[in-house]
């Protein structure tokens, strides 16, 4: 009897912990291969505690066990999940200097590019946002390139400086914690938009965040120098960083591709 029930109990583990992780990924794009890692993890810790559990019990109580073990599956996702979104990587990129890397870790949704005076619209989905507060400065004065990089819960949610140099616009837009799905959401969504002067080669970042956002931090002002790869703020239960970089680079990604914030080259002259 207790060997059928460790095998039920076995299966429901792995069950539970596929579904949730096979989930994760058609709800927000997370790779699939967390579910050949920390779903293993998560099966393996969960089902161990539950077997303990099992054994303390007596026989007519072993169904507690099962209704324990989901909950053990959902909480230690939770909790490798937060341990991935919080962590602060050491990151570095052997690049040469004039190269433009990711301020963001997530997959390339879009890669658009934008006329010379032209205003860039930030896609998520159906809905649409005019980033207005490029025009204070000359960054969209020759045509660029617009690279939407979408966050997942497993990605790294600090953003870092795509370039070294100045920061000369750092422009916070509250918003009404909108969900990405609702039609105005990134038009009322909170967003921090950051503009870099590289030696005259402006590079700007777009941080919008999603309806379960407290605050996007950022830990510059403008004025400040920066080194490329520098952590530059962070936002909480973010969704989405757009990218606006002069088109006379090359763009070296493609749709689809996963990049990591401060190591993967988005573009070089």
């Amino acid at each position: 009897m207790l060997t059928t029930t460790v095998i039920f109990l076995a299966l429901e583990s792995i069950a539970v912990s596929t579904l949730l992780y096979y989930y994760l990924h058609y709800k927000t794009r997370i790779s699939l291969k967390y579910l050949f890692q920390d779903n293993v993890v998560v099966i393996l810790l969960a089902f161990l505690l539950s077997y303990l559990l099992l054994l303390a019990l007596p026989e007519e109580w072993s169904w507690f066990a099962f209704l324990v073990n989901a909950g053990l599956v959902g909480a230690i996702a939770f909790g490798i999940t937060m341990i991935r979104f919080w962590r602060t990587p050491t990151r570095s990129c052997d690049a040469p200097a004039e190269h433009i890397i990711s301020p963001a870790d997530g997959n390339v949704i879009y890669i658009e590019k934008i006329a010379a005076g032209q205003v860039p619209i930030s896609v998520k989905g159906h809905t649409l946002a005019k980033l207005e507060e490029l025009t204070k400065t000359n960054i969209l004065d020759g045509p660029c390139w617009l690279i939407g990089i979408n966050m997942t819960p497993f990605d790294v949610h600090k953003n870092c400086a795509p370039v070294p140099g100045k920061v000369i616009l750092n422009r916070h837009f509250n918003g009404k914690f909108l969900s990405l799905k609702d039609p105005n959401a990134l038009k009322e969504n909170e967003r921090q938009t950051i503009v870099f002067d590289n030696n005259g080669m402006k590079v700007g970042i777009v941080q919008t965040a999603s309806k379960l956002v407290k605050r996007i931090d950022t830990y510059v002002k403008e004025g400040d120098m920066l080194k490329r790869g520098e952590w530059v703020g962070m936002i909480r239960f973010g969704s989405q960083v757009d990218v606006i970089i002069p088109q006379k680079y090359n763009v070296k990604i493609k749709l689809k591709d996963q990049i990591y914030a401060g190591e993967s080259v988005i573009a070089e002259l």
